[in-house]
């Protein structure tokens, strides 16, 4: 989903000119239908995070991994782009987090919004579309109390990023806007505060094929593959994206040189890593960059609060000391032969 004006109207050409194949058959499963309630949920609203619409991306194969045991425990969750007007996503995560306030926000303004959402309009042509392929719109998540949306916002400004009314903290932030790496990087910075210790960050499409917005993806996240046509408008490998940070040094001058310097101390503090639900034609790949802020884990407040410090195993073999750090000696001798 992008921030750029332009990007309602191509979503919309988009989901009018249909799927090659369409849903999935039961024969054709696995690996491309859903496994777990969250990838359900994404096709039962068309969300191009699921198994079959659109892109495809399988996001849901790791975000109920990590969200699974914590769902009914989440209280508030940010997404920055809606998609096409149905929101497919937010219709998912109404379901999924029972208790959670769900906080949209889009660069569309309201008078598109409204104007496509007339009868017979845009919006409910869309919603005809969809509903060949079995996919519904949750119409009435609008009116629902744990649904506050905010329009006219691009979040790759700072400045409009603070005017949202927001909760002191927030569980879960997610970015699925322009998949542009310099607006990412900016709007990581603005949320990072409101993110609270131990939630999750989480910025998606970072290596997927091209989404024809413009040329500057290019610029901002070079690749230096070749024969990949528009695929080339992102990175296709992951040890070219900048959030790759290389701690150690090893790609001299390479793409995660790009990162700010808060960046890469952001990367230094916290836990984070790619996951990769799919691979594209010419390479591109479905990766999310999924950050989690030190902290206690959501949900751990019932517990106690802050989990107690793991302590290692108490021995008093002298021998076993002595060949553990034998074996560490040889693992940086052999890491300075590299």
């Amino acid at each position: 989903m992008c921030r750029s004006t332009g990007a309602p109207l191509r979503l919309l050409t988009l989901a009018l000119a249909g799927l090659s194949h369409g849903r999935p058959s039961d024969a054709a499963c696995p690996p491309s239908c859903p496994v777990n309630e969250l990838s359900k949920l994404y096709d039962q609203y068309c969300s191009d995070k699921g198994t079959f619409w659109q892109s495809k991306h399988h996001y849901a194969s790791a975000y109920h991994q990590i969200f699974g045991s914590i769902r009914n425990v989440v209280t508030s969750i940010l997404e920055i782009g809606i998609g096409e007007d149905t929101a497919p996503s937010v219709a998912s995560w109404l379901i999924y987090f029972p208790k959670a306030h769900i906080y949209p926000i889009d660069i569309k303004t309201t008078e598109e919004v409204a104007k496509r959402a007339v009868p017979g309009g845009a919006t409910d042509r869309v919603v005809a579309h969809q509903a060949k392929f079995g996919c519904e719109y949750n119409r009435s998540m609008w009116s629902d109390p744990r649904v506050h949306l905010t329009l006219n916002t691009d979040a790759s400004d700072p400045a409009q990023l603070s005017r949202v009314r927001l909760p002191p903290q927030l569980d879960i932030i997610l970015d699925d806007g322009s998949h542009r790496f310099l607006d990412q990087e900016k709007t990581l910075h603005v949320l990072w505060p409101r993110l609270r210790p131990g939630g999750f960050y989480i910025i998606e499409d970072i290596l997927i094929g091209a989404l024809p917005w413009d040329a500057s993806h290019a610029q901002q996240a070079p690749t230096n593959n070749s024969d990949c046509g528009g695929e080339c408008f992102f990175p296709q490998k992951i040890a070219e994206h900048p959030f790759l940070l290389d701690r150690f040094g090893h790609t001299k001058g390479g793409a995660w040189t790009r990162l700010r310097k808060e960046t890469q101390e952001l990367l230094r503090k916290h836990d984070w890593f790619f996951s990769v639900t799919g691979v594209h034609k010419g390479g591109g790949l479905d990766v999310s960059l999924i950050l989690r802020k030190a902290g206690p884990a959501i949900g751990s407040e019932g517990l106690g609060g802050e989990a107690r410090p793991l302590t290692p195993p108490s021995t008093d073999n002298g021998a076993a000391l002595t060949q553990a750090r034998s074996a560490l000696q040889l693992a940086e001798t052999q890491q300075k032969s590299l």
